[in-house]
């Protein structure tokens, strides 16, 4: 006979959120009417419930800043996204933009934001709302259909995809010019080493640019913005508008000198650093994940090796 009695057995965060990643879903932009502006982001958690009534769902966390809107709004429209929609996909997952900037959008049946040009497209009224765990799960009645056929954008590992690349890839020959040359090979690790990670940094309220900023000014105290561009990999333009808005949100602080008061350095708050502190261990355990499959020597060579081409181009 089975053995039925309750148990518990810790799940490892990262590890589920890993396992999760394994089954391909889809993306979808929601949008809602938050007081007559237009709300939207990002979504993968799309479900359809019933077909008598016509109900679907979706998941939103209650991190994001629009939680509370998409909540309290009585519609909300579901775009679903084609494979040619990934740029799309990343503006409405962002934080702290004007998401629908230069986007042509019009009020739907419900009075939700309907993006022009995206099919298929379900509006609905809010039917039920329940509490799960670190998300409140939205159910819709379907009250209109815009339908059309096309090749899906998909979410796997970390990754946004269409479907052709979920298939194998071919297998580059050994002795072509991919295969050997550092400029791909260092593009393509980075790729693999990055990307699944920068997928995670929205439970920490994060953006990547974000990300790259804390984490340079807690090896690093008091960079001036060039420094900091260089070491972070950002144009400075754009550095200074991420500046700018976690100075705002009280993660960073310009100071000057009374020797040079041109010379602008930056800082971390108390609370940049109690915001990057935990993302900083998740990075080192999704590198401890990733190196796994290595010796300890292939480890070390692999660092090393990097190391020692960075230093010396500086150097040159």
């Amino acid at each position: 006979m089975a053995d039925t009695g309750a148990s518990t057995v810790a799940i490892d965060p990262l590890a589920f959120r890993k396992a999760l990643g394994q089954f391909p879903t889809g993306v979808a932009v929601v949008t809602a009417s938050d007081r007559g502006r237009a709300i939207g982001m990002t979504a993968n958690s799309f479900a359809s419930v019933s077909l008598d009534p016509p109900l679907v769902l979706w998941s939103v966390a209650k991190s994001s800043p629009s939680h509370d809107a998409f909540v309290a709004a009585d519609a909300f429209a579901v775009h679903f996204l084609g494979a040619g929609h990934r740029d799309l996909a990343l503006r409405f997952s962002q934080r702290g933009t004007d998401k629908f900037s230069g986007i042509v959008h019009v009020p739907g049946l419900t009075g939700a934001p309907l993006i022009e040009g995206l099919a298929p497209i379900f509006e609905c009224r809010a039917w039920a709302r329940y509490p799960g765990g670190d998300h409140t799960i939205l159910v819709g009645e379907v009250v209109r259909l815009v339908e059309r056929h096309h090749d899906p954008l998909l979410f796997h590992s970390g990754e946004l995809r269409g479907i052709d690349p979920l298939r194998r890839p071919p297998q580059l020959s050994d002795t072509g010019f991919a295969r050997s040359y550092l400029a791909y090979l260092l593009a393509r690790a980075s790729f693999i080493v990055s990307n699944e990670f920068h997928a995670r940094l929205g439970a920490w309220k994060l953006t990547v640019p974000e990300w790259r900023v804390l984490a340079c000014l807690m090896e690093v105290e008091g960079l001036s913005v060039g420094e900091l561009a260089a070491m972070a990999l950002m144009k400075q333009p754009r550095l200074t508008k991420v500046l700018d808005r976690m100075a705002r949100d009280g993660l960073l602080k310009r100071s000057t000198t009374a020797d040079d008061r041109r010379r602008v350095t930056l800082h971390l708050t108390a609370e940049g650093r109690a915001r990057v502190a935990p993302v900083l261990v998740a990075a080192k355990a999704h590198e401890t994940e990733l190196l796994a499959q290595f010796t300890d020597a292939e480890r070390a060579t692999i660092k090393h090796a990097l190391d020692l081409l960075i230093s010396r181009a500086r150097t040159g």
